[in-house]
């Protein structure tokens, strides 16, 4: 029994904890105690915890040596015996530590390989902003040269010598506006410049872009009269319908 009661003693730091209260204010005294031993055991996950001092019971309450239980806690014990303090820290855990490492330099290359993708993302729209302005200059000057185009077909169409043209948009959409001098027009052929006048012209007009430009090309366009501050006289479209059939509109009537 005495020497079960000395290493009692030598488990003052856990008895200390359970029997003072533990305040700033708590004061240093000696109290005779008396422990019953019972064979206790400490079972961790099912296994038996070893231990040099072995667990007690002291007013109904078990007593277990703290640095046993911080092995089995991954804890680091350490008794600063000019303080009176027990120092708890937590064990460096090689796996975890070698599992983060792995994890932070898995973390690293994924940032690498997401600036590689960046930078090839910026390398790939650069190269698709200069063919949008390749292909835009192209477009443009495939309309400019369709405008002159249509000027030197129709610029004597039917005899009349005062038909001109005005080209805008790109192969899908297209706006192609006529100037005609309706005063000269009606003088010349003794004819209303009407929307019969002008049906065989606007028909004309639409065939050839399609042969000459895009064939599928959406066209609309106005004819203007240059003899009357270019006033808008009739609006035209040209179209696939549905059955990818052709369609020309003049003011909202078929014509072809």
């Amino acid at each position: 029994m005495i020497k079960k009661q000395y290493l009692a003693v030598a488990s003052a730091l856990i008895l200390t904890a359970g029997l003072f209260p533990a305040s700033s204010d708590a004061q240093v005294a000696k109290k005779n105690l008396t422990a019953n031993y019972n064979n206790i055991k400490v079972l961790y996950n099912g296994s038996q915890v070893s231990t040099t001092i072995e667990p007690f019971i002291v007013n109904g309450t078990t007593y277990i040596p703290l640095r046993m239980m911080a092995g089995v806690f991954n804890k680091d014990i350490t008794w600063d015996g000019t303080n009176y303090t027990i120092n708890v820290k937590d064990q460096a855990d090689p796996g975890y530590e070698s599992m983060l490492a792995q994890k932070d330099a898995e973390i690293e290359r994924l940032k690498s390989q997401i600036d590689d993708l960046n930078d090839e993302i910026d390398g790939l729209e650069d190269d698709l902003a200069d063919y949008e302005d390749d292909d835009d200059d192209d477009i443009d000057e495939e309309v400019s040269d369709l405008e002159d185009s249509l000027i030197d077909e129709f610029e004597t169409y039917d005899d009349f010598e005062d038909v001109d043209f005005s080209l805008d948009g790109d192969d899908e959409d297209l706006t192609v506006d006529i100037y005609i001098d309706k005063d000269a027009w009606e003088e010349e052929t003794g004819d209303d410049l009407d929307a019969a006048a002008l049906e065989d012209l606007v028909n004309d007009v639409v065939e050839y872009v399609w042969d000459e430009f895009y064939d599928d090309v959406e066209i609309s366009g106005t004819i203007y009269d240059t003899s009357d501050d270019d006033e808008d006289l009739y609006d035209f479209e040209g179209y696939l319908d549905s059955d990818d059939d052709e369609v020309i509109e003049l003011d909202g009537d078929q014509i072809n």
